[in-house]
């Protein structure tokens, strides 16, 4: 599906990496469910994935009336520290 809307995750903390977080999309764009911590999170602090996840929920994408009740997918947020 094409993103419309992909918010970061606000960024307080030193850990680099990333954060693979698993979402469920609806018909109309909306992400329903998401769960970081997926394979190729290299991130362990909490907090940092609490943040992913709610970055994940606020993200929009494409209406397809045609698509399946729920589309499952990933977001990868990387985080990098900055000077």
């Amino acid at each position: 599906r094409k993103n419309l809307y992909l918010p970061k995750p606000a960024y307080d903390f030193d850990d680099q990496g990333k954060v693979v977080v698993a979402i469920t999309v609806d018909k109309s764009g909306v992400v329903t469910k998401a769960v970081a911590g997926s394979k190729g999170t290299t991130i362990t602090n909490k907090s940092a994935w609490k943040l992913s996840e709610q970055a994940a929920l606020k993200a929009k994408f494409d209406v397809k009336s045609d698509a399946a009740i729920e589309q499952k997918g990933t977001i990868t947020y990387v985080f990098l520290k900055q000077n």
